[in-house]
């Protein structure tokens, strides 16, 4: 009785075996392809358009002229003619000092001028009644030239007493007072003339060939976000800088004194057109320790892409696009959304693409 059920169980079993080795693979094949359906991504083309060729750099403002304004002479402050911030015209006066004892050499040799032309005069006509000689003559010449160079000296003298501004221009804020003591080279207040204002930078050798007199930057500044001030080139230096770098200067207009001298500014210049450049959106680029590179998707069934990794060289950058300089052509479509989620080789399909569940 044993026995015949064991030949019995022993069929049953086997039939159970043979039909799991069928049913097994295709259950977690199915079970595979719908745990790990395709990833969804975005695609977009590689675009050819006429990129703006931009050329930015960083400098600094400076005024059309500016000065510290100081004494040549020592003394006491007899008189400030001016306020802090007040805007003042080339030659007016804004300090003088204590200068009594000039005025006084000043009328002492202008005695001793006149003395000596009166001198001279009597000698000339003692000479021409043969009652002088020619050595006499001269001398009396001689003194009334060194009364004369002494006189102007006590004017130099006396005109360094008052210190006057050299260009017209806004004082700056001054801490002096009447009655104070100056030294020579005593710091007085600050003068800036900027009706008009230089922009020095600096940009990389490579961009010389771009660049003219006269052509125009747009500069952009902190103090007033979003708006943007034309210059022109005035001057680009003929010496390359050790960093192999050009210095460039040029020339703001600044009549209605929004900017001042020591700004940070930010400078863009528009370079000469060139031919259509390759573009992708910047989101189509990732960064890795081996440099920048795409997802190229290429074609397959049922809407399905397979996507590779390419590395590329990039170039400009403006609105949301990137130049790409070598690695892709313009039949290219490239992975611009979803990257995190697939690896080279993967298989891929964009959200329209996409089957229902």
């Amino acid at each position: 009785m044993n026995s015949r059920r064991t030949w019995i169980i022993i069929p049953v079993l086997a039939g159970v075996i043979a039909i799991g080795w069928r049913v097994l693979p295709a259950s977690s094949e199915a079970q595979a392809g719908a745990a790990y359906p395709p990833a969804v991504v975005e695609l977009s083309s590689v675009e050819s358009q006429a990129a703006p060729r931009l050329l930015h750099a960083v400098g600094a403002l400076e005024a059309w002229q500016q000065v510290l304004l100081s004494a040549e002479s020592n003394g006491r402050i007899s008189k400030i003619d001016f306020t802090s911030g007040q805007t003042v015209k080339a030659g007016q006066p804004l300090v003088l000092l204590n200068d009594e004892l000039e005025q006084a050499s000043v009328r002492r040799e202008q005695a001793q001028v006149k003395q000596a032309a009166l001198q001279l005069t009597r000698v000339r006509k003692l000479k021409e009644q043969q009652a002088a000689t020619q050595e006499q003559l001269d001398q009396a010449q001689a003194d009334h030239a060194v009364a004369q160079a002494q006189l102007q000296y006590q004017r130099a003298e006396l005109a360094l007493k008052q210190i006057a501004a050299p260009f017209s221009g806004r004082i700056g804020i001054t801490s002096l007072h009447q009655g104070h003591y100056l030294q020579p080279g005593q710091t007085i207040a600050s003068l800036v003339d900027d009706s008009q204002l230089r922009v020095n930078l600096t940009v990389p050798e490579h961009s010389l060939p771009d660049l003219s007199l006269g052509q125009v930057l747009h500069i952009q500044v902190d103090a007033w976000p979003g708006e943007s001030f034309e210059a022109k080139i005035n001057a680009i230096d003929p010496l390359i800088g050790d960093s192999r770098s050009v210095r460039l200067q040029a020339v703001l207009a600044n009549s209605e004194h929004r900017l001042q001298a020591g700004m940070y500014a930010r400078v863009q210049l528009t370079r000469p057109a060139q031919a259509p450049v390759l573009t992708v959106p910047e989101t189509a680029l990732t960064y890795t320790a081996y440099g920048q590179t795409v997802f190229v998707a290429t074609p397959q069934d049922q809407g399905r892409w397979q996507v590779r990794r390419v590395s590329v060289q990039t170039g400009e950058q403006w609105d949301e696009r990137v130049e790409i300089t070598d690695g892709l052509t313009a039949d290219d479509k490239v992975v611009s959304a979803g990257q995190i989620k697939i690896q080279d080789g993967s298989i891929v399909q964009t959200a329209k693409d996409k089957e229902p569940v």
